[in-house]
């Protein structure tokens, strides 16, 4: 019974056999579009990361992006960053400069 197991076991592998289908997949990455909102609704995890790791700057504008992360305007004297959090607080990059793009000026209701 065992040599019937073994031999099951090591004939059953190569009776399987691994189509390979080179099939190109596409992942469509949307860009997330950011909506402005009042600096006094961002979420506490958020407000507090930013008077933890920057002290230093002034809070000039909030956003809130569709895929649920928040983007934040900073300055600090000629300086100005964009930091993003997600809704937890946690750090998820920063951005030099204050361009326009992306931003949704959407009049807070």
């Amino acid at each position: 019974m065992t040599a019937a197991v073994i031999v099951l076991g090591i004939s059953l592998p190569s009776g399987v056999m691994a189509e390979n289908t080179n099939q190109n997949v596409v992942v469509a990455q949307q860009e997330v579009q950011y909506e402005k909102m009042n600096v006094e609704d961002l979420p506490e995890a958020v407000t507090q990361a930013i008077s933890e790791g920057y002290a230093d700057y002034t809070l000039s504008e909030a956003y809130m992006g569709t895929d649920g992360s928040y983007k934040v305007k900073l300055t600090k004297g000629d300086e100005k960053v964009k930091v993003f959090f997600n809704a937890s607080g946690e750090f998820l990059k920063i951005e030099q400069g204050d361009d326009q793009a992306g931003d949704e000026e959407v009049p807070v209701e």
